[in-house]
């Protein structure tokens, strides 16, 4: 993934979701935050404007949370967003998750579909290696339900994303097949927007 590659829609980024998905997108991304223990570290890959991290020091302002994106934009909108908490902001990927780090929880909400097949199966590796025996890892991505609609957006997605963030993957990738593979247990999943949406809270 390239750095700053969202700069040119941070400012719009999440209107653009609440148009296109409505409140889906919102509570989808909030469903299992209820299930994070308290005085939890925790990793946020891809945080975006901030507001789910808000919502997260809402409920577990004990929690000490690593907030890592690759925009430096989408980072200052979270900075401006956090009034309570300790939070470390880190401009990067999974590439800057640091050294030495075990973390009782990941979330990654829209992130993995960035990459490709092969691109993400080394991805999944490196967050890995970062949790603790047990960690939680919270996911939630788009699915392909084999609907045309579905495939349509999904294709205007990714064409949209490609011309406006330079993003090198051009089809969803088998995330929740590939996590699985990776030897993460699905605790409960729960899908969004006429499935379209999936939400997934996974277990080591």
């Amino acid at each position: 993934m390239k750095l700053n590659g969202f700069d040119r829609i941070a400012w719009v980024y999440d209107f653009l979701s609440k148009l296109a998905f409505g409140k889906s997108i919102i509570d989808s991304q909030k469903y299992f935050l209820g299930n994070i223990r308290d005085h939890s570290k925790i990793l946020i890959l891809g945080g975006g404007s901030g507001w789910l991290l808000a919502e997260l020091l809402k409920i577990k302002p004990d929690c000490e949370v690593w907030y890592i994106d690759a925009s430096e934009k989408m980072i200052s909108l979270s900075k401006r967003k956090i009034k309570i908490g300790y939070v470390h902001f880190i401009h990067g990927t999974e590439l800057d998750i640091p050294v030495g780090n075990q973390f009782d929880v990941v979330i990654t909400n829209f992130y993995l579909d960035l990459f490709t097949n092969h691109q993400l199966k080394e991805v999944i590796e490196k967050i890995q290696s970062s949790l603790n025996a047990r960690a939680l890892w919270i996911t939630t991505d788009f699915v392909d339900g084999k609907k045309w609609w579905q495939r349509m957006m999904l294709r205007l997605m990714y064409r949209f994303f490609r011309i406006a963030c330079n993003i090198e993957s051009f089809q969803l990738p088998e995330w929740s097949r590939l996590i699985e593979n990776a030897g993460m247990k699905e605790i409960e999943s729960k899908f969004f927007y006429k499935g379209f949406i999936k939400t997934v809270l996974n277990q080591f």
